[in-house]
């Protein structure tokens, strides 16, 4: 059964900690200047198999196609 995740929205909180959210990574920002990493691993997963799929299909469809050259006089 597949869950549902929950969408996150940006909250203003009124200054400290200053949040900067991404698709995969959310970062926070303290007034002592600490910063907070905040990972969604399944959305980072999600991005990387999309990319590495993508990268495959444009090879496959390039190592599959022939070239057809002139022939030189």
């Amino acid at each position: 059964m597949a869950t549902r995740k929950k969408k996150l929205e940006n909250v203003d909180s009124g200054g400290w900690p200053k949040i900067q959210q991404g698709t995969h990574l959310t970062v926070k920002t303290f007034e002592d200047g600490s910063t907070e990493l905040v990972w969604d691993d399944e959305q980072l997963l999600k991005e990387v198999r999309e990319a590495c799929a993508s990268v495959e299909t444009t090879q496959g469809e390039e190592n599959g196609k022939t070239r057809k050259t002139r022939k030189s006089k």
